[in-house]
């Protein structure tokens, strides 16, 4: 979402709450610190985890990519926005950043532990 700070932590506060999630990830690399401090000053406790990429996107989402060819990850319902990306985006193309795309693959990435339940909520 293209929102002022206050309103996007804002939002991922809410969401947290709302879904009653485990933590929130966040990529650090550009932005630092300034993720985990901007949701912070709307709740202090939020369980946060960064996200650092040493790897561009086409590489971190070729593991993605093979879970859900395998059919051991899908959609639950519809998101428009981010399946335009997972189907129009080439590597390499000189596209627009695959923003929603990305974000799908830090949290499934982060999710991956064996024997657990994966379940998340991607706010469109």
């Amino acid at each position: 979402m293209r929102e002022s700070p206050d309103k996007w932590a804002g939002r991922v506060v809410s969401t947290y709450d709302r879904l009653e999630a485990d933590k929130v990830l966040g990529e650090s690399n550009f932005g630092g610190d300034m993720v985990a401090n901007t949701i912070r000053t709307v709740d202090p406790e939020i369980r946060y985890e960064d996200a650092h990429a040493s790897r561009g996107k086409a590489v971190r989402a070729e593991p993605i990519a093979a879970l859900f060819e395998q059919g051991k990850v899908h959609l639950v319902r519809e998101f428009p926005a981010l399946e335009s990306e997972l189907t129009g985006w080439e590597p390499g193309r000189g596209q627009k950043s695959p923003n929603r795309l990305d974000a799908m693959v830090w949290a499934l990435t982060s999710l991956m532990k064996p024997r657990r339940t994966i379940s998340m909520a991607l706010i469109e």
